[in-house]
């Protein structure tokens, strides 16, 4: 069973996803947990702290996400490529679309940015270590070159209900990157 803490930062996730930064309330937060008014408020004094718990549980998410499935070889650019994409489509599905608008909703937050840079920052130098791994030149350059094709793909399937990723597509992509 969550704690109440996992429940506040899961409501909050799904209020940001749903309602955007304006819609984001310690009341709203509440009334999605299920929770007595004033719950998001004690355990998250500011509206700062409610932000804070939902970039790390964004964090978490993603983590969880991307060890759900086996890892590739680092050196197969064919099999980084093709999981890299996987999980852009696994990002974008029903089950996990909440997060992704979510994250993108705090793109729009001044205070949020740092937080989120932070989080992009360890997802590149994860990148850059598979990358390294596979015995790539040059990888901090391709890591952010296949990280900006891999949010452009994100931002389009998620803001435009007529495009969705394809993935042999996508991986067709990212694999030229790589080369």
């Amino acid at each position: 069973m969550p704690t109440r803490r996992e429940l506040v930062a899961d409501a909050a996730v799904t209020v940001l996803a749903r309602d955007g930064l304006r819609g984001l309330t310690h009341r709203a937060v509440d009334a999605e947990a299920g929770l007595p008014a004033g719950s998001a408020s004690n355990l998250h004094r500011s509206r700062t702290a409610l932000l804070e718990t939902v970039v790390d549980r964004l964090e978490e998410l993603d983590r969880a996400l991307l060890t759900s499935t086996p890892q590739p070889d680092p050196t197969s650019p064919r099999e980084v490529a093709a999981y890299l994409a996987d999980s852009v489509r696994l990002m974008t599905s029903p089950e996990h679309v909440r997060a992704t608008r979510a994250r993108l909703a705090l793109l729009l937050d001044d205070t949020a940015t740092d937080a989120l840079d932070a989080g992009h920052q360890h997802l590149l130098a994860m990148l850059e270590a598979v990358l390294a791994a596979g015995g790539h030149a040059d990888p901090a350059p391709t890591a952010r070159a296949v990280s900006d094709l891999l949010d452009g793909a994100l931002v389009h399937a998620v803001a435009m209900p007529s495009r969705r990723v394809d993935v042999a597509e996508l991986a067709d992509a990212v694999e030229r990157l790589l080369r």
